[in-house]
Parts: structure tokens; C-alpha cells; sequence
């Protein structure tokens, strides 16, 4: 017998609300792997009849797990705004999954309590943090509050919850603003976008309800949840603990996400999917099996990788010319861009940061930034301290650097490990040696570095 559909008190028929699992790419997800299922099947039933190919084999068993780890992406998102959301944490494109998916499971066995300590612990590891921050802090609008963002980071890593509060909340505030000409918390902000997580219903928008209530009582018992106006009002006066201050700032870490979707032009957009016509269907599947077939010759190449044993000093110079290192090798690469920054060149800065990166921007944009980012540090000198190989795709450069201080001609040291992937055009990991890429620097690692600066220069570490 069919299900009937619910309906309200007036008897008209409920209006069904999209969940996250229902965005655009969701759908074209969905339609790609039952055409896969389709193709499988019609596989199976050929195979009947004695026709074999091993690369079929081969790519429907990477298809199960792929299947397998797709349907938990796109159910955890809602699950965890369903147990979390009221309580101040939503999903977020960039949020650690595995975290995501750990504090589901938690909540469904009846253990919300234990999620949150994991949501809290999380957005006190200074680590796990420092990505989702440079990341932030690199959004153009966000840029003036840069030097704000890291005193109320060092506040919140310290304990100083009184401080951090208000300053993310502040932030929270001003970064939407500037987008939005009103406020995060302003009853007419609009913060859902199209085809995103962050910005769904069930995030942000709901959010931003919760935390800009009307407290109108004032009272020093402990609250769990940044309430904006019983806060900055002065009307809250027991907000200073890690369960709001950790809430504070995983919302504003959320907007970076938000951001991205504006900008690219998702906000105001209602495009409902259209599934494609079998055409289509069949040339996107032969496109993915061909793409797996090569995904297990990659994979296979990188089981049989061996990490370098290098010895600064030996191996390699601590501090030589670019023409002294090996080519194609990633202290090579880090070497060039170590002179350019001598140069203050930033233009050829900008070719050695990763492909990853300039998507939505353009060589020159990020020669700006870098420029930004180093103009008021002069490197006066430089050392290599370790290379160190960490996957097939990726290394690790530990180098000390030595810098003036522009304002004050103050020298400091920095040692700073910079990142760096192998990879081709697109920007995709490519293991070394299976085929022609290059060696590039990631981007958040040179933000790190400012973000070491500004910590000197604030006195929250020394020079």
C-alpha cells in the first residue's frame, strides 16, 4: 500500500524540506553511480555469455567502495546538523569529515555529550585550527582583520575565553557585512546559497537564529551558546568557557565555505537538476571506468614508492645556488622560490605555488597577495634543516629562515617547514616519477609563515 503524504492542520499537504542530500551535486552524483549500477549489470549479464574484460573487474570493485564511502558523505552532513545544529555546530564543506561522521555515530548511540567534547577538542588543537584559519585569513575581505584573528586565536588557545569571545563574534559580524551590507545576525540577512553545506537551511541560516536570540535578562550563569546580543550587550556575563568560544569560532571558520559560494556566483541561484539523456550517461560512465583504470595503475606505482633518506649538509647543501640541487626534486623548487622572495620577484613566486590554488584567481592576483604577505619582511638569509619525503606525492622542507623587520630594520628568525606536491596542471597529487608534473609549494604553508610574523610582532612569540 503507498505511503501516504502527511498533512498539516488545515489538511493541505506538508512542504517537503531539502535536506543537504537533495543539493544539485548530490543529484548528479547520484544519477553518475546508478548509471554505473545499470553498466554493472549489463556487464554481469554479458558475462553470461562469455565476454570478460579484466579492466571492467577491476573498476567495479573500486566502484563499491567508492559507492560505499559516497553514501556516507552524503548523509553525515545532515545527520549532524539533525543532532548539532541547536546545540551551535553545523556541517561545513571544509570540517573534517571523519570528525563529522565520529560525532554522528556518537549521537546515534545515544552519546551527544562525548560528540561535543570531540567538536571542542578539535577547536582547541592549535594544528587542526591553523589550516581552516590561513584559510580564512586568505579571503580577501578578511584580510584587515588579520592581525585581530590571530590575538583572538592566541586568546582562545590560552584559555582567555573572555577576550576570544567577542572578537570572533565581532568578526562573525563584519566579514558578512561586507558581503552583505547587514550583519550575520541582522533579522534580514539572507545566508542560504545554493548547492552548499555550509550555506544550506539547515546551517548557517539556522544558526545565526540561535546565537542572535534576545536576551534581555542579565545573569552570570554559564551559557553554552554564544547568544551575540546577551553578549556583546553585556547581558550574558557567563560566556567565558570553551564550549562558546569553540562554537564562535567554528562559525566563523564556516564562512570561508560561505564566502566561496558567493563568490562564485551561487547566491541567488535555484536550478533544479536535470538528469542527463542515456548519451550522456554512457559517455560519462566510459569517461569514470577509463579514469579508474588509471587511479589502480597510479595506485599501484605508489605502493612500490620509497621514501628518499636525505641528510642536509650531505645529501644536499644547507644553502647553495638553485643550479646545486637535483632536478625535478622539491627542494629544487623551494629553493627558486627562496630566491625570488630575495628578489622580492613575486610574479615568479606566484608560478611555484600550487595549481590547487589559482582556481578563481590568476597568476598576478596571487603575485598581489604574496607581495602583501612579505612586504614588510625582507629575507636576509636562509638555511635547509631537513627534507623530508612524507607521502608519494607530497614533502616536507624545514628551513630557517632569517628576516628584517621593515618599521624597525628588527632581525628575527623563523624556522618554518614548507609543504610541497607533486603535481600536474590541474592541480591533482601525482606520485613521483609516474608521469611529468612539477613541484609546487601550498599555499596555507606561506600563510603559515605570516602567521608566524604576526605573532612576533604582537609578542605572542618570541624573535
Amino acid at each position: 500500500m503507498a505511503k501516504k503524504k502527511s498533512k498539516n492542520k488545515k489538511g493541505f499537504r506538508k512542504k517537503h524540506k531539502k535536506q543537504i542530500k537533495d543539493n544539485y551535486s548530490f543529484k548528479e552524483m547520484d544519477m553518475t553511480f546508478e548509471g554505473a549500477r545499470d553498466f554493472q549489470q549489463l556487464y554481469l549479464s554479458a558475462k553470461q555469455f562469455g565476454f570478460s574484460e579484466p579492466k571492467f573487474e577491476e573498476a567495479f570493485q573500486q566502484f563499491e567502495e567508492s559507492y560505499k564511502q559516497y553514501r556516507a558523505l552524503k548523509i553525515v552532513p545532515d545527520r549532524f546538523n539533525h543532532f548539532f545544529a541547536k546545540k551551535g555546530w553545523i556541517a561545513f564543506e571544509t570540517l573534517s569529515f571523519p570528525l563529522m561522521e565520529s560525532c554522528v555515530k556518537l549521537a546515534e548511540q545515544g552519546k551527544p555529550d562525548e560528540a561535543e567534547d570531540a567538536l571542542i577538542e578539535y577547536f582547541t588543537n592549535r594544528e587542526k585550527v591553523n589550516f581552516l584559519a590561513t584559510r580564512l585569513m586568505a579571503l580577501e575581505e578578511f584580510r584587515p582583520r588579520r592581525t585581530l584573528m590571530i590575538n583572538a586565536l592566541e586568546d582562545h588557545f590560552s584559555g582567555r575565553y573572555h577576550a576570544s569571545v567577542p572578537l570572533f563574534l565581532m568578526m562573525i559580524d563584519g566579514l558578512v557585512n561586507d558581503f552583505e551590507n547587514v550583519g550575520f545576525f541582522a533579522e534580514s540577512v539572507e545566508l542560504t546559497v545554493w548547492d552548499t553545506i555550509a550555506a544550506h537551511d539547515s546551517g548557517l541560516g539556522t544558526i545565526a537564529k540561535i546565537f542572535g536570540r534576545s536576551r534581555k535578562k542579565t545573569t552570570d550563569e554559564e551559557i553554552v551558546l554564544p547568544f551575540r546580543n546577551g553578549i556583546l550587550h553585556g547581558r550574558d556575563l557567563g560566556y567565558s568557557n570553551v564550549q562558546v568560544s569553540s562554537k564562535a569560532l567554528s562559525t566563523l571558520l564556516a564562512l570561508r565555505d560561505w564566502a566561496d559560494a558567493v563568490k562564485a556566483g551561487k547566491k541567488g541561484i535555484n536550478k533544479e537538476f536535470v538528469p542527463p539523456t542515456i548519451e550522456e550517461t554512457m559517455n560519462q560512465l566510459a569517461s569514470s571506468l577509463e579514469q579508474l583504470h588509471e587511479n589502480q595503475k597510479e595506485r599501484e606505482y605508489m605502493n612500490k614508492w620509497v621514501r628518499r633518506d636525505l641528510k642536509v649538509g650531505e645529501d644536499l647543501p644547507e644553502k647553495g645556488e638553485v643550479s646545486d640541487y637535483a632536478k625535478n626534486t622539491p627542494e629544487k623548487a623551494l629553493i627558486e622560490f627562496i630566491y625570488y622572495l630575495k628578489k622580492k620577484n613575486f610574479g615568479n613566486m606566484a608560478k611555484l605555488i600550487s595549481n590547487s590554488y589559482l582556481k578563481g584567481t590568476t597568476i598576478g592576483k596571487l603575485a598581489g597577495e604574496l607581495r602583501e604577505i612579505f612586504d614588510q619582511m625582507k629575507l636576509i638569509d636562509f638555511k635547509l634543516v631537513n627534507v623530508y619525503d612524507t607521502a608519494p606525492a607530497i614533502s616536507e622542507i624545514e628551513v630557517l629562515l632569517e628576516f628584517e623587520r621593515v618599521e624597525d630594520q628588527t632581525l628575527f628568525e623563523v624556522l618554518h617547514k614548507f609543504r610541497l606536491c607533486y603535481e600536474g596542471e590541474n592541480g591533482d597529487p601525482v606520485a613521483r616519477g609516474y608521469k611529468k608534473a612539477e613541484w609546487k609549494i601550498l599555499r596555507h604553508t606561506i600563510r603559515d609563515l605570516e602567521y608566524s610574523h604576526l605573532k612576533i610582532k604582537s609578542g605572542n612569540l618570541k624573535g
